[in-house]
């Protein structure tokens, strides 16, 4: 069967269309969850659902087990919901009998098969299935990702400034980022989030996100890069590594960019080539789509190939200073990092 999105999915939830069987999988666990509390929205009315819901772990399912399951009838319902969680990890019996039930599934029952991440489907169950593969999301889905949650989950407005400067500081993680637009909104009762707000709750300011330092490092700034590098590095789930994989891209846009600019594209045709660029790799840069084509465009001028070349092998040098446990602290081994990439 083709493979949904999420998107498709809650659009079909929405019109009361549900398939026998869902396979959820892909690193993005908030994601998932989102799905299957949709489906479960829609699927079953709230006031049967502990009749016609349940939710079991493949590890301790038995064959006996998952077939009563399977085979039980909904209640006062047209139709039940059966959730197995890490279905990676049924054993050969229940596994047995799941593929035996695939094969001719019921129409009473809808079934949704949930895999960590870093876990793949079997290759039998995409045919017999509806597969869905919840990614982490990009920065320019981030941030329709939070327009889409104030306004259907919680809901409330948010400033695009202050949009971005909440991404730029937690990132993709959407689970953390639903606990802060939460107490966001509670601290403006209601009201818009504004940039002071996010500053406030979150505790951060412009000037000490990732994407300041990227711009000093584009700019060739040291002074700059190095003065904020360690309130950078002292946000959460920041890390040298993700430090790099920022400049990386950062660096392989603007060597893009420069090649494109010798060879005749114009201005206006190069800023929406990134758009198509950055939409066909999905790398993570550090920031909002549109916040960094803009100053990707400022700075390109300055950048040509001999010094992206020369600033990629900077980073990978750097890359393999950062895993080897013999190396001086993550801050010094950026330090030397910046300090080169703006000489």
């Amino acid at each position: 069967m083709p493979a949904a999105t999420s998107r498709s999915l809650r659009s079909a939830f929405d019109a009361g269309s549900f398939d026998p069987v869902y396979v959820l999988y892909g690193d993005e666990d908030y994601i998932k969850d989102e799905v299957l509390r949709l489906l479960l929205a829609r699927a079953v009315d709230v006031a049967m659902r502990d009749f016609n819901v349940d939710i079991r772990r493949g590890p301790e399912l038995d064959a006996l087990g998952l077939r009563g399951l399977l085979e039980q009838l909904p209640m006062m319902a047209d139709r039940r919901v059966l959730v197995v969680r890490e279905a990676h990890a049924l054993k050969k019996a229940p596994l047995a009998v799941l593929d035996q039930y695939l094969a001719s599934p019921s129409r009473d029952l809808v079934l949704v098969l949930m895999l960590p991440a870093d876990e793949e489907p079997p290759k039998t169950w995409p045919a017999r299935s509806t597969t869905c593969e919840c990614k982490p999301l990009s920065e320019d889905g981030v941030m329709k990702w939070i327009a889409h949650h104030l306004q259907e989950t919680l809901p409330g407005r948010i400033a695009p400034d202050a949009a971005t400067l909440l991404v730029s500081h937690v990132g993709n993680d959407l689970a953390q980022l639903a606990g802060e637009l939460d107490k966001l909104l509670s601290y403006t009762n209601g009201g818009e989030i504004t940039t002071e707000a996010v500053q406030a709750v979150v505790g951060i300011r412009h000037g000490e996100t990732l994407g300041d330092l990227l711009d000093c490092v584009a700019t060739r700034n040291a002074a700059g890069a190095l003065a904020m590098l360690p309130r950078v590095m002292a946000q959460p789930k920041t890390t040298g590594v993700s430090v790099v994989i920022a400049l990386t891209a950062q660096i392989f846009a603007l060597a893009w960019g420069s090649a494109a600019r010798a060879g005749g594209m114009p201005t206006g045709t190069l800023s929406r080539t990134y758009f198509d660029v950055l939409k066909e790799g999905g790398a993570f840069v550090g920031r909002p789509w549109g916040e960094a084509v803009q100053r990707w465009m400022k700075v390109v001028q300055h950048w040509d190939a001999v010094r992206c070349d020369r600033a990629l092998d900077l980073l990978l040098t750097t890359d393999m200073a950062l895993k080897d446990t013999r190396a001086s602290s993550e801050e010094q081994v950026l330090e030397t990092l910046v300090l080169a990439l703006c000489a």
